[in-house]
């Protein structure tokens, strides 16, 4: 069986995701952090209201 994790995503201007998606595989010199809490910074929220131009995903 696949697991799974939460992913949030900048889809589009406008349009943040929360989707399951599997879980990587790491290497041996690699490691999967969990993450309980995040932050958001105020440029984020221009990115995500197209105030500043990218190309997403960001």
């Amino acid at each position: 069986m696949v697991k799974t994790m939460k992913a949030v995503r900048l889809e589009a201007v406008g349009g943040i995701t929360l989707r399951d998606v599997d879980m990587p595989d790491i290497g041996a010199d690699e490691l999967l952090v969990r993450i309980e809490a995040c932050g958001v910074c105020g440029t984020d929220r221009h990115l995500f209201h197209g105030e500043f131009p990218c190309t997403p995903p960001v």
